[in-house]
Order: structure tokens, then C-alpha cells, then sequence
């Protein structure tokens, strides 16, 4: 269905009626009925669980998987990394007066079979998942929810057996064994499944190490060995990736609900790397009582909520922004075995990248006060410091092999490393692990040691496809870049700037002079060759003679950060271009539409949206600069504030928060209308990035310690 007849249908009179807005102590969106009948619409609502090591559980409205990526259980082998579905899905079935109801559906080439879904009378998210089903008056809820710090996942049901006559539950695990970047047919693995006692059984695939567990606390398990095959995932059909899988069936677990009664029972899942391991889990787990785990995850998730609550009560939140605060926890994962934290990148295929964790490390630990996760997450990076450069991205299937090919990501570490300061007034902290790591990588980038980067004239010189626009068809970047990208210059001197500040706050004063020279070097060579008068703005690109006009929204961050070499006239011109050519309500547009090369769709297969990724593509987290720029430039003013609020963040959160990815905000955005959105369903930066422009300078709220560090003479609040 066309995103514009979907936000019709939830947002116009059309269907208010089929999208509730759920006040509470925790945010709930509940769709009815009206809403759940349009099937392509219901489809396109996504949930998202997560477990704080990278795995997580994900499906639509409807329980049926629209994407290869789906599963109620995707584990971490290698946390953050290396993600494997292990449960795709659980079906059910009722049986009343000896008549089988099938409630799960999943769709085929032909179409959706069987057609459970038509019992489905509600779908909630509060914030789990919750589906009601109704099969001539009895009852059917099914809750699902993971485990944190565990690869395991709970499916709770409750049944409302109204009649004098017995009623029977099946439930069906629909398993798997492969990563998520694949699809399965049944001929590549076989299972071996073994009942531990009445209540564990476990299946082992024979091609792999790992194990999976089933636990229940009611009923009874039966055999059945059947497959399931052919399974069509529409989404992934549409993006031309792999969209046939073939999902295996063990058996299922039968529970008898009495005449005229209730039942509650629960179902667990769980995985570890053998079965000693996956057997000591269940254990473990099932003494703790699978109701208390519910609840325990529930509370921890409270917790988060009222702490924001009780330490900020400027910031009102409820609705939208409750629930960017529960989704910015689901991108601050574990890693070296729980010791540190990590950022996922986007759910459910971005791992962890340098550049994203700490463009995000803001809004996801600092207006949110979670201090020690950013002082981890900083360590942790700092720790992998090669040459002048932080590691790029792990890749997922092979998470401790990272790779460095981007030259933006730790300059992102040092200005992470400064907001950190102004919110922790962690002094001696900064001064004695976090500096010494600032330094080495600016000493290392100024003298030229980091692989692709020379330092030319005190501006940073770097090879084609190291910048943040680092999509490749076949290896060869989309939007090269090679020479000296406009962001990367702005980035540069800021932390020139904010190594030459830490140095003076902490009475370094031969060092600073040297950062500050650096600083004074790269201004001047920037402000002369980087201006476009034609334009009255900033070129992207410049590399020697070249000058690339190309209106992009890389400039912003002249104006956003901290630290700029620009002075208010060309700030304001340069906000006054991006707003005109690029804004487009739910972020920036990677490119103006005037320019020849701009692509307004992100449709197709790899090749056909790569192209398009950044080339008129919409991102949400470039709302966060903007806003910051925006309002730089009008002083923070009370109505320019509110002008902001209504125009740049409010559609943003008052609409896609309920949309796509339900409870976050999606990656990206069509350049043309109506911007439709695609890519992950949930974003780190989509979510921070906004949410701490919100807080810092739509509110207004400001680091606690921002004004005790010396102001610089770029500095503007």
C-alpha cells in the first residue's frame, strides 16, 4: 500500500478509530479492528524486542513475517554480533467442540494461508506485543517478550474458555538455524530432538553447535517432524533480496483449558552454544519463574522511564517521546562479555559502527542520563584506536575482525568525548583515559599515519568513499568524495578546538598552543577555499582545484557543532540554504532536487537503492543538526524554539513513532512525497539525534558543566 493512503488511514477520520493511543505508566499503541483489517496497512506496522546483547524478536500487527529478518528469537552468538534466528515464529491453534481454528498465517507466492488472521480482534504494544484473538467467544491472548542478557524469549498466553466444553491450545514452534542475512531451505539441515523431561524439549541442528531449548509450565508436547515450506517475505520480494524460507516444526505443546475457566501458561525459548549450556539456562531461568521474568523485564524498563522522570521534570515525557526513551535502550547492547557497552546501529540488520555510536552517544546516554553506559562505550572505542583511527563498523558475521575505512568516526569519538564532560564533570576521568586517547588521535591525523588520510594545508585530505556517504555498487563508491568532504573539515577543527580546550582545563598549556595553531590553520584554509558565492553557501567537496557544488547536508555541521570556523552571517546562510533546498518533514534530503543526479525514490533492488541512498534520500537523524544550526542562528529565542518544536521534530515524533518501526523511527525516507519510509524499522541516530535536539535546544536544557569549561571564541550560546 502507498505510505500516503496508510498515513491516511491512521492519522485521517478515515481510521482514527483503528489506532489507540494508550496513556499509562508505561506508552502503549493499541490497533483495532478497523485498522487490522487492512491487510497490506497491518503489515506494514513492525514491532521490535530487544535483549541487550544484540539479539531481538521482531514481526507485524498481523504475526506474520513480512521479512527474512523476523523471528521470535534472534540470538547473539557473538554479542553484539553475529545474529541467528533460531524461532521464527509461534502459530497457534484452538480447538472447540473437536473444530481446529487456525490462528497463525503466514503468506506464500499465492498468498496468505491459513487466513488466522481474521481472528485477530486486537494488537497491542504496551510496550510488548500483545495479540488477542476471538474464535466464537473464547479468548486467546498471547504476549510475547525476551529476556535481557539472555538469548531467550517468553510467549505467555491467557484463554477464556467460556463454554461447557473442554478447549484445547496448540501451540507450534516454528524454528530455524541461520543468520540473519539468509533464507534456509529444508534440505540443508537436519534436526535431532530430544525431550529432556515433561516440560524441556530441546532441538539440535546436526550442521551446527548451538542449541535450542523449548520450556513450558503447562501442557503437554507431541511430536510432529513437518515442514513448512516456501514461506514468502513481501519485503524483502520488493527490496530484491533472497525471500524464500522453509521453517521447520518439531512438534507442539497441547494444553486442555477447562469448561468454563481461565488458563495462563508461558512458553520459553532459549540458546546457547551447546546443549550443557542451553539445559543450564532453562534451569536457571525456569527457578527464577517465567512470570517474574516477565515482570522483572517490565520493571527494568519502569525504571528507565521514571529515573528520566524524577532527574529532569523540564522534559514532559509521555506519549512519543516515552517511547524514544524505551527505544534508546534498545540500542545499548553488552560486549566483552557484559564488561562494556556498545551501540547497535539500527535493527534489525546494522551492527555495531563506529560513526553511528558516537553520533548517537548523546541522545541515547547523556539527555538521558545513563553516564557510566557512555563512559563504557568510550572506553571501549578507545581501546581500539589504530593509527589516528576508531574501528568503522564490525561486521556481523564476523564481529571481532573490525574494520577502519572511515576517517569521520573518531573525530565523532572526540566531540562524544567532550559532551560526555559537560554532563558527567567527569574531570579526571577525561584527563587521564579519555584525553591521552584524544590526542593520539588528532597527533596521528595531523601527521599524516592514519591509512587514506593526509593532512594538506590543516585540512584533512581522504580517499574516495571514507566519509559518511559510503555507499558501494560492486566496490566502487556511489558518492566518492575524495578529496576534503565539507563535514569532515568542520569535525576536524572542533576537535582541534576541543583538544586545545581539555589541554587548557587542564593546565597543558604548551599542547594547547600546538591544537590551537592546528585549529588556527585549518580555519584559515578553510574559510578561503571552502565558500560558494554563487551559492552564498559551502561547497561539499574540495580536492585541489575541484570544487563540487553539489547542495548537500554535510555543511550543516559547520554551523551545528561546537566549535565553527564560520561567522554568524555565513551561519545563517548557510542554515537559510539547507532549509530551502533540502528539508523535507521528517529530516534532510541527501541531496538538493535541483541537482542532476538526485534520485527521489529509495525502491528497487541493492543496486537501485544504493544509488538512491544518498542522492535524495531522507534522513531522520540530520533533524538533530538542523535543529541545533536552526536555532543557533536565532539565539535560542523562546518563539524560534517553538517554531522548530512544530515544524522540524513534531512530525517526526507525533507521527512516525506510530508508523513503520511502532514505538521508534525508521532509518530513512523517500526524497519525494509523500516520504515513504524504508531501511531498518529502528535507527540509533533516528532516535538520538532528534531526541537530544529536543531536549538541549528546544528545551533549552543544557550540560550541567557546559558553562564551567572555557568558551571559546567560536563558541555561540
Amino acid at each position: 500500500m502507498p505510505f500516503y493512503l496508510l498515513k491516511y488511514i491512521v492519522f485521517n477520520r478515515v481510521g482514527v478509530e483503528g489506532l489507540e493511543l494508550v496513556q499509562g505508566s508505561l506508552p502503549s499503541i493499541g490497533l483495532r479492528p478497523r485498522c487490522l483489517a487492512r491487510l497490506d496497512a497491518a503489515l506494514g506496522f513492525e514491532w521490535l524486542l530487544t535483549n541487550g546483547l544484540g539479539g531481538y524478536a521482531s514481526s507485524t500487527s498481523l504475526d506474520v513475517n513480512t521479512r527474512k529478518y523476523h523471528g521470535v528469537l534472534v540470538a547473539s552468538l557473538n554479542p553484539p554480533g553475529d545474529r541467528t534466528l533460531f524461532i521464527a515464529k509461534i502459530d497457534e491453534e484452538l480447538v472447540l467442540d473437536g473444530v481446529h481454528y487456525k490462528l497463525g498465517s503466514n503468506e506464500f507466492e499465492s498468498g496468505l494461508k491459513p487466513e488466522g488472521y481474521k481472528h485477530l480482534s486486537r494488537f497491542d504494544l504496551k510496550p510488548f506485543p500483545c495479540y488477542l484473538y476471538n474464535v466464537s467467544g473464547v479468548e486467546l491472548k498471547k504476549k510475547i517478550s525476551m529476556v535481557y542478557e539472555y538469548n531467550a524469549s517468553v510467549v505467555e498466553y491467557y484463554v477464556v474458555n467460556p463454554y461447557s466444553v473442554e478447549v484445547k491450545v496448540n501451540v507450534y514452534p516454528l524454528i530455524s538455524c541461520r543468520h540473519i542475512y539468509s533464507t534456509l531451505r529444508r534440505g540443508q539441515v537436519k534436526w535431532l530432538c530430544r525431550e529432556v523431561n515433561q516440560e524441556t524439549v530441546l532441538f539440535k541442528p546436526l550442521n551446527r553447535k548451538e542449541c535450542v531449548a523449548m520450556s513450558f509450565d503447562l501442557g503437554v508436547y507431541h511430536k510432529l517432524d513437518r515442514w513448512l515450506e516456501r514461506v514468502f517475505f513481501r519485503v524483502d520480494h520488493r527490496r530484491g533480496e533472497s525471500f524464500l524460507d522453509d521453517y521447520y516444526i518439531p512438534g507442539f505443546v497441547q494444553v486442555e483449558v477447562n469448561p468454563e475457566s481461565t488458563s495462563r501458561f508461558r512458553v520459553l525459548f532459549a540458546v546457547e552454544e551447546d546443549e550443557e549450556k542451553t539445559l543450564k539456562t532453562i534451569e536457571s531461568l525456569r527457578s527464577r519463574g517465567l512470570k517474574t521474568i516477565i515482570r522483572n523485564e517490565l520493571s527494568r524498563l519502569k525504571t528507565i522511564w521514571r529515573r528520566l522522570k524524577e532527574r529532569n521534570k523540564q522534559v514532559k515525557f509521555r506519549g512519543p517521546l516515552s517511547w524514544l526513551l524505551l527505544s534508546a535502550d534498545s540500542f545499548i547492547v553488552d560486549v566483552l562479555d557484559g564488561r562494556l557497552k556498545t551501540v547497535i546501529a539500527g535493527y534489525p540488520w546494522f551492527g555495531e559502527w563506529g560513526r553511528d555510536t558516537f553520533i548517537s552517544l548523546p541522545g541515547l546516554t547523556l539527555v538521558t542520563y545513563r553516564l557510566k553506559e557512555a563512559k563504557q562505550i568510550l572506553t571501549r572505542y578507545g581501546d581500539l584506536i589504530r593509527g589516528g583511527l576508531i574501528p568503522s563498523t564490525f561486521p556481523d558475521v564476523e564481529p571481532t575482525k573490525p574494520e577502519y575505512s572511515s576517517v569521520d568516526p573518531p573525530l565523532w569519538y572526540i566531540n562524544a568525548v567532550y559532551q560526555y564532560l559537560k554532563y558527567s564533570g567527569d574531570f579526571d576521568y577525561v584527563k587521564y583515559k579519555l584525553l591521552p586517547k584524544v590526542e593520539s588521535i588528532v597527533n596521528a591525523l595531523a601527521a599524516g599515519e592514519a591509512p587514506g588520510v593526509k593532512c594538506r594545508g590543516g585540512l584533512l585530505h581522504h580517499n574516495a568513499g571514507m566519509t559518511w556517504m559510503d555507499a558501494r555498487i560492486n566496490g566502487v563508491p556511489v558518492t566518492p568524495r575524495e578529496g576534503c568532504a565539507v563535514e569532515v573539515q568542520a569535525l576536524w577543527y572542533n576537535a582541534l578546538k576541543i583538544t586545545e580546550t581539555l589541554c587548557k582545563v587542564f593546565e597543558m598549556e604548551g599542547k594547547s598552543e600546538v591544537y590551537g595553531s592546528l585549529a588556527e590553520e585549518a580555519k584559515e584554509t578553510f574559510l578561503r577555499v571552502f565558500w560558494n558565492p554563487e551559492l552564498n553557501c559551502l561547497y561539499d567537496v574540495v580536492d585541489g582545484g575541484r570544487k563540487d557544488p553539489s547542495v548537500r547536508p554535510n555543511q550543516i555541521f559547520a554551523v551545528s557543532l561546537n566549535f565553527s570556523m564560520l561567522d554568524k552571517a555565513r551561519m545563517k546562510a548557510v542554515v537559510d540554504r539547507v532549509w530551502r533546498d533540502l528539508w523535507a518533514i521528517y529530516g534532510l534530503r541527501s541531496l538538493s532536487r535541483s541537482d542532476p543526479n538526485y534520485m527521489g525514490r529509495y525502491s528497487g533492488d541493492w543496486i537501485h537503492r544504493d544509488r538512491a541512498y544518498h542522492n535524495g534520500t531522507v534522513w531522520a537523524w540530520l533533524t538533530g543538526p538542523f535543529v541545533t544550526a536552526f536555532l543557533k542562528v536565532k539565539d535560542y529565542k523562546s518563539r524560534w524554539r517553538r517554531f522548530a518544536y512544530k515544524n522540524f521534530l513534531d512530525p517526526l515524533f507525533s507521527e512516525q513513532v506510530y508508523m513503520y518501526g511502532l514505538g521508534s523511527i525508521g532509518e530513512i525516507f523517500d526524497g519525494d512525497w509523500p516520504h515513504s519510509p524504508d531501511g531498518c524499522i529502528s535507527q540509533a541516530w533516528s532516535v538520538a539525534e532528534p531526541l537530544r535536539a529536543y531536549v538541549e535546544d528546544v528545551l533549552y536544557i543544557r550540560p550541567r558543566y557546559e558553562f564551567s569549561l572555557p568558551v571559546g571564541g567560536d563558541k555561540t550560546f
